[in-house]
């Protein structure tokens, strides 16, 4: 299992992924799969506790500094957490591995929210004497606007102390906060593109330079056995709608050759054939 951080060239744009920390995943409570279905092949896999990451991307490229989610791991997983880990001191978070990197908050001029769930956006606002405030003051901050207009979403941004409010509240009452409803071009070579399913606002980010292309997909996998068996998925998808992305995400990343991160999957990989016609992760 690959569990630190990886750098890659597309083109001219340099990707490193960044963990703020591994969360305890069991299969068998979060898969929509009957037991008699994944029992025969797959029993190992789902009755004991695996562990993923939870990723954020950095993209650098010319004139664009973009990162693809922000958790924040000391915020929001607590010891008694069906995600939490035994004994696990999870990594710096993300701003220090950034300025390890050289990349400063005031560096960050875009940054991307695959979708509303807590591991993907809570890093996106820091403490200060003034309250809650934007962690990468010189971004534009984006988000799929079918999350945003979601019942529970709104519930919880009247309540000041949910950590939606405290995070994509403060970023909307300060104007940075981009809510997209397609595909949104945001630099050079670097595009949203809708892909619902996990979410209704889900959205992917697409990388091309020099022949190249990456997909930084968020959670449209979470495992890579989802690859094996694209109609597996996790018991909040919409099952329709996350089939027909995923569908067309995997086509275009094997006619393109495009290499993939996944928000829960280690490292980065491509969507390889089977002997028997099927598909597969591919680590690279």
């Amino acid at each position: 299992m690959q569990q630190g951080n990886v750098t890659l060239l597309v083109g001219d744009a340099r990707v490193t992924t960044l963990n703020a920390g591994n969360l305890r995943l069991l299969l068998s409570a979060e898969m929509a799969v009957p037991e008699a279905v994944w029992r025969p092949t797959y029993a190992d896999l789902f009755e004991r506790p695996g562990v993923c990451p939870s990723l954020s991307v950095y993209v650098e490229a010319p004139g664009a500094h973009v990162l693809v989610d922000i958790g924040d791991y000391r915020a929001t997983v607590t010891p008694d957490s069906e995600y939490a880990l035994a004994d696990y001191t999870p990594p710096p978070p993300i701003t220090e591995q950034l300025a390890s990197l050289g990349v400063k908050p005031e560096d960050i001029t875009h940054v991307v929210l695959t979708h509303s769930h807590w591991d993907h956006y809570a890093g996106v606002t820091t403490a200060s004497d003034t309250g809650p405030a934007p962690t990468f003051p010189h971004a534009t901050y984006y988000l799929g606007a079918a999350d945003w207009a979601e019942a529970e979403m709104q519930t919880a941004l009247r309540d000041p102390d949910s950590l939606e409010a405290r995070t994509l509240g403060v970023l909307h009452a300060r104007g940075v906060l981009r809510l997209i409803e397609g595909r949104e071009p945001i630099a050079d070579g670097i595009e949203i593109l809708p892909a619902p399913g996990e979410t209704p606002g889900h959205q992917i980010v697409r990388v091309q330079s020099n022949g190249e292309t990456l997909y930084i997909v968020g959670d449209l996998f979470h495992h890579n056995v989802e690859l094996e068996h694209p109609d597996w998925m996790v018991t909040w998808a919409d099952p329709a709608t996350m089939l027909a992305t995923r569908r067309w995400v995997m086509r275009d990343a094997q006619a393109e050759r495009a290499t993939i991160i996944a928000a829960h999957l280690f490292g980065a990989g491509r969507i390889a054939a089977t002997d028997g016609g099927g598909t597969r992760w591919s680590a690279v």
